[in-house]
C-alpha cells in the first residue's frame, strides 16, 4: 500500500511527510507508560507522562542529537532500526506501517511479530531488577534494556546487537569483554552458525553473516576465530560464565541467565548478567 493510499500527504522526504513523521514519533513516545514513570515535554510545552528524547535515545543506543535528527526526519535508517523504534515506542502494527511509509516510502519488510501488548510488561520486568538485563530477538538485536544494563556501558556506545558488539566492535574486545577470544568470540561464532543453520530464511541472520565475512577481511583475529569455530559445535548452556570489565565492579566474572523464547515468531528472550555476589555487596 502506497503512502497516498494511507492518506499521507507529500512525497517521501518532503517537508509535509517529515512533519507527519515527527508528529507520529512524538505522539507514540509521549504515550509510552514507562516504569518508573518519567516526565517529558510535549510539542505544545505541556508536561506529559512518557519517554523523554534522552531516555528514548539511550534505549536505542543513540546520542540525544542523533535521535533528535531521526525524529525530525533528517536521517534515514535501515528497516531493522525502524523495528527497534517500533518496539521501544510500543507502536501498533498500523503505526509501524505508517512509520515505514513516512521514513522511506516503502512497505515494512515483514509482518510485525513483537506481541506489543506485552512490551510494557517486559520493560517493567527489566526496570524492576537490579541486575543488568535486556530483551533481544532471534537475530541478537537488543530491543529493551534496563538502567543497570546501560550502566555497564557508562561513557561508551550502548550495544544494539549482541553479536555485532562482541565480534566486530574493537572497543568491546579491548576494554569491556575480557578473555575475548575463547570466552566471548569463539562461543558466539558457534552460536551464530548454529542459528543460521536452523533458520537460513531469517534475513537478519543472513545479514549478520555477510557483515562478519566483510569484517574478517581486514580483521585477522576475527578471521582466525571464524575458521577455528568450524571445528566444533556449541550450545549455549544457561548459567555460562564470562569475564567482563564493569565500570564500578572492575573485572568481574558474570553468569549469563536467559529465558526460553517468549514467542516462536520473534524469538524474544530475556538475558540477565548476574554478578558473583548480590549487587548490594558488589564494590
Amino acid at each position: 500500500m502506497t503512502a497516498a493510499r494511507q492518506g499521507l500527504s507529500g512525497t517521501p522526504g518532503s517537508p509535509a511527510q517529515k512533519e507527519q513523521f515527527q508528529a507520529l514519533l512524538v505522539r507514540c513516545r509521549l504515550a509510552v507508560e514507562a516504569g518508573p514513570p518519567e516526565v517529558a515535554i510535549t510539542t505544545r510545552g505541556r508536561r506529559s507522562t512518557g519517554l523523554s528524547q534522552e531516555r528514548t535515545a539511550s534505549m536505542l543506543g543513540l546520542s540525544v542529537r542523533s535521535y533528535g535528527d531521526f525524529e525530525r526526519g533528517l536521517t534515514h535508517r535501515e528497516p531493522e532500526f525502524l523495528d527497534r523504534v517500533a518496539s521501544v515506542l510500543h507502536m501498533s502494527a498500523h503505526e509501524r506501517h505508517v512509520m515505514f511509509l513516512l521514513s522511506n516510502g516503502q512497505e515494512p519488510p515483514q509482518p510485525f511479530t513483537n506481541q506489543l501488548d506485552s512490551i510494557p510488561a517486559y520493560q517493567l520486568a527489566l526496570d524492576s531488577s537490579v541486575l543488568p538485563g535486556y530483551l533481544s530477538n532471534r537475530c541478537w538485536d537488543i530491543e529493551l534494556t534496563n538502567q543497570a544494563f546501560r550502566d555497564v556501558w557508562a561513557g561508551r556506545e550502548l550495544p544494539t546487537n549482541v553479536l555485532r558488539y562482541i565480534l566486530i566492535n574493537k572497543e568491546a574486545r579491548e576494554h569491556v569483554l575480557l578473555d575475548w577470544e575463547t570466552g566471548w568470540a569463539l562461543p558466539f561464532l558457534r552460536q551464530q552458525r548454529a542459528a543460521l543453520n536452523t533458520s537460513p530464511w531469517e534475513a537478519g541472520l543472513v545479514q549478520l553473516q555477510h557483515e562478519l565475512h566483510d569484517a574478517a577481511r581486514t580483521d585477522k583475529p576475527l578471521r582466525k576465530l571464524m575458521k577455528h569455530s568450524m571445528d566444533d559445535e556449541y550450545v549455549h548452556p544457561n548459567g555460562d560464565t564470562r569475564l567482563i570489565h564493569h565500570p564500578k565492579w572492575g573485572p568481574t566474572r558474570i553468569t549469563l541467565l536467559m529465558t526460553r523464547p517468549l514467542d516462536a515468531a520473534s524469538g524474544h528472550r530475556f538475558v540477565w548478567l548476574v554478578p558473583p555476589k548480590p549487587v548490594s555487596q558488589m564494590p
